[in-house]
C-alpha cells in the first residue's frame, strides 16, 4: 500500500447492537476516522444532501465525498474539536496525513432505503465490519428503553426503572427485528468479495474483562490495517444484564415466550 493510501471501511449493523461503542472506540485511534451514521434522515449533512437544488449529487457521490473530500474531513474534524470543548472533553484534531482509515457507520436498513447498496457492491476494497447482536429479544428491550429515557449512549451509569412490556408488541416486533436478520443476510451474500469481519455483540461488548474487549479491539484495528493498540472507550452499557431487573412485568413476558422460537433468547 502506498503510504499516502487511505483505506475504506464501514461500519454495518443494526439498531442497539453496539455501533455507537465501537465507532467511538475507532475515533480514538491516531490514524482512524469513523464519521458514524451518514444515512440516517435526523443526521445534518444528510438533510443539506437531501435539500441540495445547485449540486445534485447521486447517493454514489455523496457516500463517496465522506472517503475522498479533504472539505468534509477538516469540516467533520473542526466540528468534533467544537463538540469536545462544549462538552469538556479531550480534544481528538486529527490531519488526514496521519490518517490510514477512513469510514462510516450505517444501518443495513438505512442502505436499503436510500438504495445505496451498489455503492458498497461496485467498491470491493471497502472493508465491512459487520456487527451484529445475536440475541432479537435484548436489541428489542433496548429500543424500548431508548423510547423511554433518550438515551442512545452515555459514558456515565444509569439508573434504569422497570417498565412493563406490552406482550403483543413485543411478539410483533420481534417478527420485524427477524425480517431485518433475512436482508442483513440477504446484503452480506452480495458482499462477500469485500474483506468483512464479523464481530458478535454477545461476545465482544458482554465480555466480564476489560482484557477482552482490549483484544477484540487489536483484532479491529489489524482488520483496518492500523496499528493494533490498546484502547477502550468510556461508553457505559445502559441496561444490565438480568431481565427481571428491568421488567415490571417479567412472570407474564417469561411464560409468553416458553416454549416458542423466542424462549433461547431469555437469560
Amino acid at each position: 500500500m502506498n503510504k499516502n493510501q487511505i483505506n475504506r471501511h464501514v461500519i454495518l449493523t443494526s439498531g442497539r447492537s453496539g455501533s455507537n461503542y465501537l465507532a467511538n472506540v475507532l475515533n480514538w485511534h491516531p490514524n482512524v476516522v469513523n464519521y458514524g451514521e451518514v444515512l440516517t434522515k435526523t443526521i445534518i449533512p444528510y438533510k443539506w444532501y437531501m435539500k441540495c437544488k445547485i449540486c445534485p449529487w447521486s447517493v454514489t457521490e455523496y457516500l463517496e465525498a465522506f472517503y475522498s473530500s479533504r472539505t468534509l474531513f477538516y469540516a467533520a474534524q473542526f466540528y468534533s474539536v467544537y463538540s469536545h470543548i462544549r462538552t469538556g472533553k479531550p480534544i481528538n484534531l486529527k490531519r488526514r496525513k496521519n490518517v490510514k482509515s477512513i469510514g462510516t457507520k450505517d444501518f443495513f436498513l438505512h442502505y436499503q432505503l436510500t438504495k445505496a447498496e451498489n455503492f458498497l457492491i461496485s467498491n470491493k476494497d471497502i472493508a465491512i465490519i459487520y456487527l451484529y447482536r445475536e440475541n432479537l429479544l435484548r436489541r428489542y428491550l433496548s429500543m424500548i428503553f431508548l423510547n423511554k429515557t433518550r438515551v442512545a449512549k452515555t459514558e456515565k451509569k444509569q439508573t434504569v426503572q422497570k417498565v412493563s412490556i406490552d406482550i403483543d408488541h413485543m411478539i410483533g416486533y420481534l417478527k420485524i427485528l427477524e425480517t431485518e436478520r433475512e436482508n442483513e443476510n440477504r446484503i452480506l451474500a452480495v458482499l462477500q468479495d469485500h474483506p468483512l469481519l464479523a464481530v458478535k455483540y454477545e461476545d465482544y461488548l458482554l465480555a466480564d474483562q476489560q482484557a477482552t474487549v482490549i483484544d477484540y479491539n487489536k483484532r479491529i484495528f489489524e482488520f483496518l490495517g492500523v496499528e493494533p493498540i490498546e484502547i477502550l472507550s468510556n461508553h457505559q452499557k445502559i441496561l444490565p444484564q438480568e431481565m427481571c431487573k428491568i421488567i415490571q412485568n417479567y412472570d407474564e413476558f417469561r411464560a409468553c415466550l416458553i416454549n416458542t422460537q423466542y424462549e433461547h433468547y431469555l437469560d
